[in-house]
């Protein structure tokens, strides 16, 4: 890439990366809530700012090194490039496979500028998610620089035209201290979701069975089926559209 006239700063390959891939979007809004005091006319008298915190978001397209995706059942706190001071806590992740699409991955987080120390972990970073094996995949040349469509991933039920793994983690804020500033947070309630879409040629899926997706990663194992939907439309074949749950006494995948 060339920049050519005018000195800006273009494209996203300088943004900060929460993991190695190709990077499509960052973003990060630090906002404080508004709080209005009204007088006894009902007529605005004072605005009070406090709270303040900022929400990132980052997506990248996942290529051959994508191999320390984040794991939030180990923690919440990251590391981000540009940011000095406070703490940055994840709130969820998601891989998605979609029929003619490279794959994604995203990052969902909070930047609290007050907060500092305490006892939590960081979020982990050996998730390997270059999945699933497409060496027999021949129309992506050359080949191993991305994962593309959802080639490598069966299901008894149907074609997977759409697979979407998420992850979870609650973050629940301490109250303000008197000068307005979040000082602490607790993470919790660590869950794991699945949204898949299949072009039906078995039969739909049990609502309380197991989900078993052949290729996917081991982050897809002993999901419990939540719901099961059977769709048509005009010109479309029949489709499936299933969620499902992983919590944490489900197993160790």
């Amino acid at each position: 890439m060339q920049r050519y006239g005018q000195t800006l700063t273009w494209g996203a390959i300088a943004a900060p990366h929460l993991f190695t891939g190709d990077c499509l979007s960052y973003s990060l809004r630090d906002a404080v809530t508004e709080q209005e005091i009204e007088n006894e006319s009902a007529d605005l008298t004072a605005l009070v700012l406090h709270s303040r915190k900022a929400m990132l978001s980052f997506e990248a397209q996942v290529n051959s090194g994508t191999t320390n995706f984040l794991d939030l059942s180990a923690g919440a706190e990251l590391t981000v490039s540009g940011i000095s001071g406070g703490m940055v806590l994840a709130t969820s992740t998601e891989e998605s496979w979609v029929l003619e699409q490279p794959k994604k991955a995203s990052v969902q987080a909070i930047w609290y500028p007050s907060m500092t120390g305490g006892s939590g972990a960081s979020a982990g970073t050996g998730l390997n998610i270059v999945t699933p094996s497409q060496s027999g995949l021949m129309i992506v040349a050359p080949g191993g620089v991305i994962v593309y469509g959802t080639y490598g991933l069966t299901h008894a039920a149907g074609i997977v035209h759409s697979l979407k793994i998420r992850q979870r983690l609650k973050i629940s804020e301490d109250d303000v201290d008197p000068t307005g500033v979040i000082l602490g947070a607790a993470s919790h309630g660590y869950k794991r979701t699945i949204s898949l879409e299949l072009l039906a040629t078995g039969t739909k899926p049990a609502v309380n069975s197991t989900l078993s997706i052949t290729g996917a990663p081991t982050t897809a194992n002993d999901y419990v089926i939540t719901s099961s939907d059977e769709m048509w439309a005009v010109e479309k074949g029949k489709m499936y559209s299933v969620e499902a749950s992983w919590i944490t006494p489900f197993g160790t995948s």
